[in-house]
């Protein structure tokens, strides 16, 4: 019996570790939903296009894409510093995931990364929505193999996924069959 409980134990310490980034860091309680690692993009290709910001500029400082060929899309606001990655709660294939008690809309469809983290607030999180931060339909579409960066956030596309990074290693992944934050 012990050894069972010690194998247990260091697959879940393993799986902890690999899996830190697909968790809101302030729970382990095993209320989220745990992604394979390999699902999770890390970094864009080697041979990488950096885009020209001003294709996807839709006014207001702020910089908007959609996801490859994917139900997400993101916004970068250049004057506020923060990235929003965001979709519509019908396209998501994840599990649910469990709301705050404060937060009586829709939560887990919307991430936001700030550029460098504020005074007690996440760098990156998981948004209380009550509405779309902005308009998909006429933003260009960012595919795999580019990135645009503006300011010091950086967001690369893999198939129909997003993940936006700032400097600080911070980062947020959005996308129908997977989310992560970190």
């Amino acid at each position: 019996m012990n050894r069972k409980l010690l194998t247990f134990s260091l697959i879940g310490f393993a799986l902890l570790l690999s899996g830190c980034a697909v968790t809101p860091g302030n729970t382990d309680n095993g209320d989220y939903q745990v992604f394979d690692p390999a699902d999770i993009p890390t970094a864009p290709p080697t041979d990488a296009l950096a885009v020209d910001p001003a294709v996807f500029d839709v006014g207001y400082s702020e910089y908007s894409f959609k996801v490859g060929g994917g139900p997400t899309w993101c916004t970068i606001n250049a004057e506020e510093k923060f990235a929003i990655c965001e979709q519509i709660e019908t396209d998501a294939s994840y599990d649910p995931l469990p709301a705050p008690d404060a937060c009586k809309v829709s939560f887990g469809y919307q991430f936001k990364l700030y550029e460098t983290q504020p005074k007690d607030v996440d760098a990156a999180q998981i948004t209380c929505a009550s509405g779309l931060y902005s308009d998909p339909s006429t933003a260009q579409t960012l595919n795999t193999g580019e990135t645009l960066t503006v300011g010091g956030i950086t967001c690369f596309v893999t198939d129909v996924t997003a993940r936006c990074d700032n400097k600080k290693a911070n980062f947020i992944v959005l996308g129908p069959e997977v989310w992560a934050k970190g």
